[in-house]
């Protein structure tokens, strides 16, 4: 087999056809915790799926016993519960403006928030569990969900925590970007890693390290980090869509599913894995491929930017209100972070940079903290330039 034409049928094909910025999407996860610092209440929570049906909501896909798992209404918007009964997510279906989506957001919250709250339980804006210490994991069954935590169990970590997922939130941004502005865009979102890492970290680590956003180190250092470069940051610059397939071919396999079952394999490279007969792959396995990178390029056609921690809620769109309007004025925002980059002699690899933030050191590693200031607030001026240019009244949600 091809695996270059696997993956670009795959993961570039999509983008034909697409408008940069003609629509966002966004995911956001928050941890759902009782109130008295204990477990939550897991049938209470559970049933949540009941009573949207009640409501209207259409159960989409079910778990490992017939559960109702991933409730979707009208408008395309899905809830659920992420890998744990600790984590409720809200998938909100793509919109050409960020207020709808925010205002159907805030509509949702407003009414899982009184049905937890009867049972003792809320949902609270941060990345981590704030009672991490005191819960266990209350494993979604679901298929895929048992999957990942078959391999996160029986891998080699570098750390002990292979419930890792049950504990953290994030918040996701799919962004359209047109195919032949792709590789710059994917390029620059990747170099203001760390600086998305300086804005919105908001997961302390739970074991006295200091972290100011764990999930990086949590996510690299599991058993994922034993297959190809699919967590982290990315470090490659992409002058064109060929670059972008080079990057994927790098990347890594490690499930299938086969008569309708999940299998786990020893992690191996796609290309090797595609164009190797000894592997038995077949084409549709690369719908299996899952990646945990902070920017990543989706089978949907988006250009993802995964790596926002959750935030309180009255700036839960802050994440996904600056990525877009990064992406609105792309060429402003590539042309002050090459300045940047150059003024303050930055030749540090992007995944070096961020791991500073997010381990708490000193942001002097990377320049001096005025010209760290400076950047910041320029980059937000410029961020709320491109909402404004968009003349939807999205600047208001980067509330910062």
């Amino acid at each position: 087999m091809n695996a270059r034409r696997i993956i670009y049928d795959r993961f570039m094909k999509p983008f034909e056809g697409k408008t940069t910025g003609k629509n966002v999407g966004v995911e956001l996860e928050f941890p759902l915790i009782s109130l008295d610092g204990g477990e939550v209440d897991r049938p209470y929570a559970a049933a949540i799926m009941d009573w949207l049906g009640e409501k209207g909501w259409t159960c989409v896909l079910s778990g490992t016993g017939g559960e109702q798992l991933f409730m979707e209404n009208s408008c395309g918007d899905c809830l659920s519960f992420d890998n744990s009964y600790n984590n409720f997510e809200f998938s909100l279906n793509y919109s050409d403006d960020l207020c709808e989506l925010s205002g159907r957001f805030n509509g949702y919250l407003a009414e899982v928030q009184e049905y937890f709250r009867s049972g003792g339980m809320a949902l609270v804006g941060c990345g981590t569990n704030p009672n991490k210490k005191r819960i266990s994991q209350l494993h979604v069954p679901f298929a895929t969900y048992d999957m990942v935590d078959k391999f996160l169990h029986e891998g080699k970590a570098e750390h002990g925590y292979p419930d890792f997922p049950a504990y953290l939130s994030s918040v996701q941004t799919h962004l359209d970007v047109s195919l032949n502005e792709l590789p710059a865009a994917y390029t620059l979102f990747a170099r203001l890693d760390f600086l998305r890492a300086m804005l919105f970290a908001n997961s302390p680590d739970w074991d006295g390290q200091g972290y100011r956003l764990y999930r990086d180190y949590l996510w690299e250092k599991s058993a994922f980090g034993s297959c190809p470069n699919i967590t982290g940051k990315v470090d490659a610059e992409f002058k064109s869509v060929d670059d972008i397939v080079d990057y994927f071919l790098e990347k890594g396999m490690f499930n299938r599913i086969r008569n309708g079952v999940y299998e786990t394999f020893a992690p191996v490279g796609i290309k090797e894995y595609f164009e190797d007969p000894a592997y038995g792959a077949e084409e549709r396995d690369i719908e299996c491929y899952l990646s945990f990178k902070s920017v990543e390029a989706t089978c949907r056609g988006t250009l993802e930017v995964r790596g926002d921690c959750a935030q309180p809620f009255n700036r839960a769109f802050a994440p996904p209100a600056f990525n877009l309007g990064i992406l609105a004025a792309r060429d402003k925002a590539a042309e002050r972070t090459e300045e940047f980059f150059r003024e303050n002699q930055i030749i540090k690899p992007n995944s070096e940079l961020r791991d500073i933030v997010c381990r708490g050191d000193d942001v002097e590693k990377i320049a001096p903290k005025e010209q760290l200031d400076k950047f910041k607030a320029d980059m937000l001026s410029i961020a709320r330039s491109g909402l404004a240019a968009r003349g939807k009244g999205e600047e208001r949600l980067l509330n910062m």
